[in-house]
């Protein structure tokens, strides 16, 4: 499983070292720790037996007395497995713990471990004057004190880890803390405010660093993007005057009288291109101008119903050769604060592409009505619809998607943008709110006028157009 976050990576891998650290630390711990308890042990061992064999000297021993053995060992120590032969391997002495097992000594094996009737010894085989000397003792301690030891790293490492992770994620969370301010900062700037800027950071660490890294570069797209809409607007506006010449000398040779057929057949498709070049020059200066945020309205109260219905006329005419049907539903009353001109071609390049994109004999509905202090506008059509990365380029400039026939539609692919962009100098916006084999609907929204509480606010008369437009929310669009 891939960890989405820099915070939850930065956490567990704080929390994978500390832990492999944490283990090999007790590991070594316990092993150190039992090493030393045997190594005390030992020593215990061996200073028993130099002792032994100092008593051993000072006075004569009865070996065949009990009590006289004993009696050159201190009783008050814990080694209590002992055995005593001469150098002919005799037992001269043995412990009550170790009289009814078997011999236990080894030569030439200063230290050993011993499991003797299901206990653990430690015992040392000392050699001197004669006299070999077994001295033992269970290890049953150093068991224990070691198996405390691992318990207690079993039960505290769990709450060190988890009080490491919370550690960890507190710290990453610091750390991460400036990444984040950034890139909300930076998505926040987008095409209409390439001026914004990253505030600079008082520190000269990495963030600072970043932060100045992608200032540099909101400098250098402003300047790239101030450079090709200046190169757009200059290039539509220097083009105008040529097509208007090329078109008029096209129409003066048209209307000559003495123009064959051939001849006059060549001007008149040289108008109709200079008009489409007309108006490609005239959607890419108008985009220029949006871009560069120059573009002037002329604010007035702009009743939609009233436009709609006007445009309704033209759209009667374009929707003929495919047969299809018009349908409104619309309040009475409508009102905007905007440009009427404007707003006009944007509805119609929506009408106009309902209908382009249409089946033979399908339909258009056009409805409007009143959501939360917007106007919705929704323009729905028949057709095959819009799938895949067709939704993510429809509003591109340029785009044009396929007809229902498989063939390119005819157009230019600025009509969705300039829409788009209509609506959003308007404060609004134009989005794509269904797309599928039956319906395509787009749906204009723009902010009423201050005198709204005037309006009949009709809706209609489609409680599923009222829904749909009610909770719009951009998805993508079509050009």
């Amino acid at each position: 499983m891939k960890i989405a976050t820099l915070r939850a990576r930065v956490t567990l891998w704080s929390v994978g070292v500390v832990t492999i650290a944490l283990t090999l630390f007790a590991a070594g711990a316990a092993w150190s720790l039992r090493q030393e308890l045997i190594e005390n042990l030992d020593k215990d061992i061996k200073t028993e037996a130099h002792d032994f064999f100092i008593a051993l000297k000072q006075q004569p021993v009865d070996w065949r007395d009990r009590r006289s053995v004993e009696a050159l060992f201190d009783q008050s120590k814990r080694l209590r497995y002992i055995e005593i032969r001469n150098d002919g391997g005799h037992v001269l002495y043995r412990s009550p713990e170790l009289e009814k097992g078997p011999a236990f000594l080894i030569p030439r094996m200063p230290k050993q471990n011993i499991a003797w009737k299901g206990r653990a010894l430690r015992f040392g085989v000392f050699h001197q004057d004669g006299i070999v000397l077994g001295i033992g003792s269970e290890t049953k301690e150093i068991t224990e004190t070691f198996a405390q030891l691992l318990l207690a790293y079993v039960v505290v490492l769990p709450m060190v880890i988890v009080a490491v992770g919370f550690g960890a994620w507190w710290i990453a969370r610091r750390a991460v803390a400036p990444v984040e301010a950034i890139a909300a900062q930076a998505e926040t700037i987008s095409v209409s405010d390439l001026h914004q800027r990253l505030p600079a950071s008082s520190s000269q660490d990495e963030i600072a660093h970043l932060t100045s890294v992608l200032n540099g570069m909101f400098d250098r797209l402003q300047r790239s993007f101030d450079q090709v809409a200046r190169f757009t607007s200059d290039a539509s506006h220097e083009l105008k005057t040529p097509l208007a010449l090329m078109r008029a000398e096209a129409e003066s040779a048209l209307n000559a009288r003495n123009s064959a057929p051939d001849q006059r057949e060549l001007c008149a498709n040289v108008i109709k291109q200079c008009l489409q070049l007309s108006q490609i020059v005239d959607g890419l200066l108008f985009l220029s101008r949006t871009d560069n945020r120059h573009l002037a309205l002329e604010q007035e109260t702009v009743d939609l119903t009233s436009l709609v219905r006007e445009l309704r006329e033209d759209a009667e005419i374009l929707a003929l050769p495919l047969n299809l049907t018009l349908e409104c539903n619309l309040p009475s009353e409508l009102r905007v604060r905007g440009d009427r001109r404007l707003l006009s071609r944007a509805l119609m390049n929506l009408i106009d592409n309902a209908i382009k994109y249409n089946r033979a004999g399908g339909a258009v509905v056009i409805s409007a009505l009143v959501h939360r202090e917007t106007a919705v506008i929704t323009i729905r059509s028949n057709g095959d619809g819009i799938f895949g990365e067709a939704k993510e380029k429809v509003f591109d400039r340029f785009y044009r998607g396929d007809s229902l026939s498989g063939d390119v539609a005819t157009g230019h692919g600025l009509g969705l943008s300039i829409a788009r962009e209509v609506a959003r100098a308007h404060n609004g916006d134009v989005t794509l709110l269904r797309s599928d084999r039956q319906w395509t609907e787009f749906c204009m929204t723009l902010p009423i006028a201050n005198d709204s509480d005037r309006m009949q606010r009709d809706t209609s008369t489609n409680p599923s157009v009222r829904q749909t437009c009610g909770d719009a929310m951009p998805h993508g669009s079509r050009n």
